[in-house]
């Protein structure tokens, strides 16, 4: 991982964390067949907390996202930044969908 990569992730990782979004997860997918390298995973309340965390990396972050997918909901809003993917999910669809027991062996970073 490049240090800016690195620096990326943390900041995200620190808005998250700073709005109050949890069980955040870093899958490593350089290896797959996935165009990205990794993954950010983390998790809000309901739907209108993860659109809370979404809007807040979308201020803060120094980068624009490439693409936008699921702010108007808000279950399942996914920011790709390229290099690296931020899933933002209401609990219900995180646990539906299960993207870090999919790659399971890719975790690099867990948090409550």
């Amino acid at each position: 991982m490049s240090n800016s990569e690195r620096e990326l992730l943390e900041r995200a990782s620190q808005l998250i964390e700073d709005k109050k979004g949890y069980r955040l997860v870093v899958l490593d997918l350089r290896e797959t067949s996935i165009p990205t390298s990794y993954f950010l995973i983390a998790e809000g309340e309901n739907p209108i907390h993860v659109r809370a965390i979404a809007e807040e990396l979308l201020a803060k972050m120094p980068l624009e996202p490439l693409h936008i997918e699921g702010l108007t909901e808000g279950r399942w809003v996914l920011l790709d930044y390229g290099d690296f993917v931020v899933h933002l999910f209401e609990r219900e669809a995180r646990t539906f969908y299960d993207l870090e027991g999919l790659w399971s062996d890719r975790i690099v970073r867990e948090s409550d």
